[in-house]
């Protein structure tokens, strides 16, 4: 338990270097950080808002970040169901990239599946974040940005799936809520709602802000250790 507290506060540390790396590089996605301040009010700004990157509160620096991971995953997922192998490559990068592709392979032919996502049951929540220089060209890069990101996010949503044999039939958990009734698709059957389960999942993103137009792109999947608690 101990050990766990100290790993905890180490990358609480972590978390704050990086959000003084992104933030002195004016980084962050959708916030302004003004190069121009002096130095008293810098030194506040930046003593309070280093220590948030766990934050979930609207008007923290990561919270236009937070909602780009969560767009994301929610395009990922769509994307996977959907198995658009175009859009599930620029989404991810490897190891993940063969993880997802692996299980894409494993699903029966011929059946179709419907990903839909309900809600967040806990809003999506950065556990660590890392920040380094990526690009040492002479010049600035285009993006105005040398940094590459890299961030831990926990994503905790409600979500369901829909899955159809060749002939249109449902072969997944029906929702049993009063307003889930099957409704016409196509001319040959009807969409069944699927039941909806809750899903938690830790994946790590990576972005290189150095690159003009880099979307956040998930790098790796993270499974806690059986009886500890991430980082929080």
């Amino acid at each position: 338990m101990y050990a766990q507290f100290l790993q905890n506060r180490k990358n609480d540390g972590k978390n704050a270097f990086a959000m003084r790396h992104i933030g002195v590089a004016d980084s962050f996605p959708g916030v302004s950080i003004d190069p121009r301040m002096n130095w008293f009010t810098s030194t506040y700004l930046f003593t309070r808002r280093v220590l948030q990157a766990q934050s979930l509160k609207s008007a923290a620096w990561v919270a236009p970040m937070r909602q780009e991971f969560l767009t994301q995953y929610v395009k990922l997922n769509e994307s996977l169901a959907k198995d658009s192998a175009k859009t599930i490559q620029s989404l991810t990068m490897k190891p993940y990239q063969d993880e997802i592709k692996a299980l894409a392979n494993k699903r029966p032919a011929g059946h179709r599946y419907v990903w839909t996502f309900h809600r967040e049951v806990t809003p999506t929540r950065i556990i660590s974040l890392r920040a380094a220089d990526g690009s040492f060209d002479k010049e600035m890069p285009a993006s105005g940005s040398r940094i590459g990101v890299q961030a831990l996010v926990r994503f905790d949503t409600e979500q369901s799936v829909e899955i159809y044999d060749r002939q249109g039939k449902a072969l997944h958990t029906p929702a049993h809520a009063a307003g889930a009734q099957p409704s016409r698709l196509g001319k040959t059957h009807h969409a069944v709602p699927a039941a909806r389960k809750r899903v938690t999942e830790y994946l790590v993103l990576d972005k290189a802000m150095y690159e003009l137009d880099a979307a956040w792109r998930f790098r790796a999947r993270y499974t806690p250790t059986p009886g500890r608690t991430v980082a929080v």
